[in-house]
């Protein structure tokens, strides 16, 4: 038995090492490398791409072949080949593809031919993404990273790291993908290597794009219905490629920016399906590229190689990333219901024919499928598509479900040996890819030796922790996490300075489980006192269950409209104490469960607390003396209550709260569900109660709310957000019941941009009544100063806002606001126009960040 195996290990190893292929380098005509181009076999989904340097290499069982070269702009060439035992090398030329013109016809307007066969590409764009049912295909794909510039402050860390410039990060993969239709993809990560330290990366999405989907990562297609707002068009020419007429389009955009391409687009006449394209676009100042060459699988021509490219800087860091993918398709499945070889024509050239067809029975022309007018091609495909959905309902499949992926990654994805992947990789590395790898092996030495000395941080308690936070992980997926008290050393002129002591034990079990319990402690130097609060979470991704309780200092608006942060700044330096205080001896619990039906969260709440008006302390002073300033009494003022006082009382407060997203659809990625940003309108109902056989309080509060974000174009997005409601009884309550609103006095505003005012007094219009709060914000990246392209390109969007407020004491209260956004890439310029009615009453500026800075607490 043994020296039957021993025979069977080494017969197995000499075939190996006798399998055969072809290699070589593809160039033009002038033996310059042509990167990236596409290696086939005809008759067959197999095939690879050149790398940089125009270099292949592919292995093929011996026999005789058709093999097709391609390369965009170039003849495609077939070469007969016979393939033993051994590697036959088999350089390559191509020669540039000169386009045809003779026989461009323009009709009686002057129409550019383009224009009728993009008509004809648009309206069978999502026929051609029904006609495959599904596909089983093995993909490779490789990034490579080419920082340039590093900013000096973090470049000795990163090189510790392997990350240099000039010097490449390189990962590469190898899968299989099984799509079925309409949205499901299952990827089984079958190797994967990477020269920083082989982790296991995200698999990437590039490959399951498709330039015949409306939008590609938010940037309309050429193919999208609506491409002609955006995009004009222009025919230069054909040529002939395996029998095929190949159009070639360019794409010209209306407005070059972010969300839309530029390029060409090539088109095969009469199945009016993509061939290839290269394409550009740009997103935050990165300019990104795309090309992509199709071939015909079981007469379908389906994506084989794509190449992105992104290039350009940010924060500092330059460079450019560069993204490859060869897929070989092993089986399919072809909906025999979609004929490929159906006559399309165009109402604006073929205007007889066509309504001749549209006169014609659309089930007759459905039956038949030989002809059909653009228009009544898409309704074909739409009632296709309906018919589609009766049946996955009828199959109980859910259509909220807009896509579903299952990624499964091979527990030895990255324990592959460089044998391995000399054998499997279907693009050879470049010289600079394989230095890479070479100097990683070689820093990952150095980084192994390293780590049997040290002990790591997240293990260890160390005694800096204290000050500068830490977070360390036990086993079972336990956790425990100190908070740094630098940055969380506040000030306030009730308090003085505070320190802020906090920790965090966690524990996770099964896919989402949770518990936490947060002990938080206070010590305020101005009033010589400790106090703080003790938080314990329990729940899931569907629900938790909050319960808290202790002695803590509170905003009076419980919405938090100043960051403490920012409150310490203005205090100390410009002498300006927004943030205005209450004592609150408390009991909590509260319960949220999420996505009921997938349409309905709910939030419910209980909470006791006793409450004391505060005052400021005694001989305030700030950093900087401001001769004509003083700070203000914490006791806030109002044009509704002459006095906000209130005394020591005790107080119930009942709160329900829904949100309701009856349009809302998500996908699913390994049977979790991710939902996605509707453009359909979400509701909101707010109902508050305090209940006085328990406290001091007694009202019932209702409030409802709308709120909806309109796309209308590339990075172009109207949202809005209207709420209205009132007290429905009062019969006692004290200003911190008060309906408040997000108001802002800071010339650094921080939060979100939508809802929160930008110069409405922090409590002046507080109410005991009803009110009327809307806020509309318009963004667009073509507007005023972004119809210049330098500023358009660089990533800047403007911002049209409009903030309103309706009560018994604002009256008509409205703020005009124009904004400049992702200055830098995360500054933000405003200015605001304030008005009482119809008068204009002050114009102001603020400043801020794109970042969420009021989250720093």
């Amino acid at each position: 038995m043994r020296f039957f195996l021993f025979s069977f290990l080494f017969c197995f190893i000499v075939s190996l090492s006798q399998a055969g292929g072809i290699k070589g380098r593809i160039a033009n005509q002038k033996g310059e490398a042509l990167p990236y181009a596409g290696i086939l076999v005809k008759g067959t989904g197999e095939g690879t791409i050149a790398n940089e340097e125009g270099l292949y290499e592919f292995s093929l069982p011996a026999g005789s072949y058709e093999v097709i070269f391609q390369y965009l702009g170039f003849k495609t060439l077939t070469q007969n080949v016979v393939v033993g035992n051994d590697f036959k090398e088999l350089n390559i030329t191509l020669e540039e593809q000169a386009l045809n013109l003779e026989e461009v016809k323009v009709d009686n307007k002057r129409e550019d031919p383009a224009y009728t066969i993009m008509r004809k590409a648009i309206s069978k764009a999502r026929f051609h993404q029904l006609q495959v049912r599904s596909y089983t295909a093995k993909v490779y794909s490789r990034s490579t990273a080419l920082p340039t510039k590093i900013p000096y402050l973090v470049e000795r860390r990163l090189k510790k790291e392997g990350v240099q410039e000039g010097k490449a990060i390189i990962n590469e993969s190898v899968a299989e993908i099984q799509y079925r239709r309409p949205n499901s993809f299952k990827q089984h990560i079958i190797s994967t290597r990477n020269s920083l330290d082989n982790s296991i990366p995200s698999p990437n999405e590039y490959i399951l794009a498709s330039l015949y989907s409306p939008e590609i990562a938010g940037t309309i297609s050429p193919l999208s219905p609506k491409s002609f707002a955006y995009y004009k068009f222009e025919y230069e020419g054909y040529f002939e490629d395996r029998g095929q007429i190949i159009n070639k389009i360019k794409v010209i955009p209306k407005a070059y920016g972010e969300g839309i391409f530029r390029g060409s687009l090539y088109i095969i006449d009469e199945r009016w399906a993509i061939h290839s394209y290269d394409l550009e676009t740009t997103t935050s100042g990165l300019d990104i590229s795309a090309k992509q060459l199709f071939n015909p699988v079981q007469n379908i021509w389906l994506p084989v190689n794509q190449q992105f490219r992104i290039k350009g800087s940010y924060l500092g860091f330059a460079g450019e990333f560069k993204y490859l993918v060869s897929l070989t398709y092993q089986k399919m499945d072809i909906d025999p219901g979609l004929k490929e070889e159906i006559v399309v024509h165009d109402p604006k050239v073929d205007a007889e024919e066509s309504e001749k067809i549209r006169k014609k029975n659309l089930e007759k022309m459905i039956r038949d499928q030989k002809e059909f007018s653009t228009k009544n091609l898409k309704k074909f495909t739409k009632e296709y598509e309906k018919e589609l959905k009766k049946e996955r309902k009828k199959n109980g499949e859910n259509t909220r479900v807009v896509r579903e992926d299952s990624i499964v990654i091979d527990s030895m994805a990255n324990k592959r040996d460089t044998v391995y992947w000399e054998n499997l990789r279907p693009i050879p590395l470049t010289n600079s890819e394989v230095q890479s790898y070479a100097m990683q092996d070689s820093i990952k030495v150095v980084k192994d030796a390293a780590k049997e000395k040290s002990r790591p941080d997240s293990a260890y308690f160390k005694g800096y922790h204290l000050l500068i936070g830490n977070t360390y992980h036990f086993k079972k997926q336990n956790s425990l996490h100190i908070e740094s008290p630098l940055l969380a050393f506040y000030y306030n002129t009730v308090e003085g300075y505070a320190l802020n002591l906090a920790a965090e034990y966690q524990k996770r079990w099964g896919k989402s489980s949770y518990f936490n319990i947060r002990p938080y402690a206070r010590y305020t130097f101005g009033r010589n006192r400790f106090n703080g609060n003790l938080q314990a979470n329990i729940g899931n991704k569907r629900s938790n269950l909050l319960l808290t309780g202790g002695e803590m200092v509170n905003q009076i608006n419980r919405d938090n409209p100043i960051a403490p942060f920012g409150n310490t700044i203005s205090t100390l330096i410009f002498e300006r104490n927004r943030a205005k205080l209450y004592q609150s001896k408390f009991l909590k619990a509260e319960y949220s469960f999420r996505n009921i039906f997938d349409i309905l969260s709910i939030n419910s709440s209980l909470e006791y607390e006793k409450r004391q008006e505060l005052f400021d302390m005694e001989n305030l002073k700030s950093y900087v003396n401001w001769s004509n300033r003083t700070f203000s009494p914490n006791r806030p003022l109002n044009d509704e209550l002459e006095n906000t006082g209130f005394p020591n009382h005790d107080a119930l407060i009942f709160q329900f709260s829904a949100d309701i997203r009856p349009w809302r659809r998500y996908l699913v990625r390994n049977g979790e569900k991710r939902y996605l940003q509707s453009t359909k309108p979400a509701l909101s109902v707010l109902y508050k109660s305090g209940l006085p056989f328990a406290g001091d309080v007694d009202y019932k509060f209702l409030q409802g709310g709308i709120r909806q974000s309109i796309d209308l174009g590339p990075r172009n997005t109207i949202r809005y957000s209207v709420k209205g409601g009132g007290f429905l009884s009062k019969k006692e309550l004290y200003f911190p019941d008060f309906r408040h609103f997000l108001g802002n006095e800071s010339f650094f505003r921080m939060g979100d941009p939508l809802a929160q005012f930008r110069s409405l007094p922090y409590y002046a219009h507080s109410t005991r009544s009803w009110f009327i709060e809307g806020h509309a914000l318009w963004s667009m990246q073509r507007f005023l100063v972004t119809q210049l392209p330098v500023f358009r390109l660089s990533g800047l969007k403007e911002t049209v806002q409009v903030h309103y407020l309706f009560s018994p004491t604002s009256r008509h209260y409205s703020e005009i606001v124009y904004g400049l956004d992702d200055i830098l890439r995360f500054f933000r310029v405003e200015t605001v126009a304030q008005f009482d009615g119809s008068k204009l009453h002050k114009v102001e500026f603020r400043i801020g960040t794109t970042f969420r800075l009021s989250d720093l607490r």
